[in-house]
């Protein structure tokens, strides 16, 4: 009776840990303050796209683990670009609509040492190679705005790497409810030469909508700042949107020359309604800053100046 009782008592808790490889049920990295993380349904979803890391992390229990080959892909981005694989991503995403002031932290490790290339005549394709880890985006904000669907994009930012960006740029777009989209260059934040192979840490402070403001901290320090209209405040289909955040790898414009990988490792996914809210400015000071410690410290903030697209 007594091992009955025990087996009883054992079978819940271990069938609560389980995952299964053939993706029936997924164990998920846990972020703070996000609902569930889930897996973006055009993953790759190849054995080796994402994983729980336990033996590497930037806070020293588990990260999520992400890994990239040549050619992966599925369905529609399958059918992108030049040639089958030329587009392809393993990706998560947190299914929110962000509004309101807000603070948002991640940590990320990038691995570039299979990042390979055949020898190709034309340096220019490497160079337009684009990689990207991380980014808010608005869905249906073309299906409203009509206009913005040619010059503007449901992208409010972008975290990407080309070579001919010499590091990882952070990259701003967007459209208003009016005729006109603005969207500048992309601006380099983190130099190539210390970019790989490292942590960094990443801290916004964002307050969406039309007239709001978003501030990105990198490593600590200050780098970009721009006031006034941040996103379009929309609803559809009977529902209100506002950003929601993926990351991962994402490719486009991939040369055949590509035939390495490109691994990543997140941890420390947060948010919070203020810094100081406890479980964030722990994190924060896990990671060695404070919600007073984070300013310009190297006096080289970009603030964006915009180019005009009319209808």
């Amino acid at each position: 009776m007594k091992t009955l009782l025990a087996l009883l008592l054992f079978i819940p808790s271990f069938c609560l840990g389980l995952t299964f490889k053939n993706g029936e049920q997924v164990g998920s990295y846990k972020g703070i303050g996000w609902p569930t993380i889930e897996k973006h349904g055009l993953d790759a979803g190849k054995d080796w796209s994402q994983s729980i890391d336990t033996e590497f992390s930037r806070l020293g229990e588990s990260s999520h683990k992400f890994e990239f080959r040549a050619l992966d892909c599925k369905d529609f981005d399958c059918e992108r670009g030049k040639f089958k694989g030329s587009y392809g991503r393993t990706e998560a995403y947190i299914n929110t609509k962000e509004k309101g002031e807000n603070w948002y932290a991640w940590s990320f490790y990038i691995d570039d040492s299979k990042l390979t290339y055949t020898s190709d005549p034309n340096d220019e394709l490497i160079n337009n190679h684009t990689i990207q880890f991380g980014q808010m985006k608005l869905s249906y904000e073309n299906e409203v705005f009509p206009h913005c669907r040619d010059n503007g994009s449901e992208n409010v930012f972008i975290f990407q790497y080309k070579k001919k960006f010499k590091g990882l740029a952070f990259s701003r777009a967007h459209c208003t409810k009016k005729t006109v989209v603005e969207t500048h260059e992309t601006a380099t934040v983190i130099p190539e030469n210390i970019l790989f192979n490292q942590w960094h840490d990443v801290i916004i402070h964002a307050n969406w909508g039309n007239d709001g403001f978003l501030k990105l901290y990198i490593n600590g320090d200050l780098k970009y700042v721009e006031e006034g209209f941040i996103t379009n405040i929309y609803s559809y289909n009977g529902k209100s949107y506002g950003p929601s955040f993926r990351y991962g790898i994402y490719q486009n414009n991939a040369p055949k020359g590509f035939n390495g990988k490109i691994t990543a490792w997140y941890d420390g996914i947060a948010r919070a309604k203020k810094c100081t809210d406890k479980n964030f400015s722990e994190l924060l000071n896990d990671l060695g800053y404070s919600c007073d410690s984070i300013a310009d410290y190297d006096n080289q903030v970009i603030k964006p100046t915009f180019i005009q697209y009319k209808d």
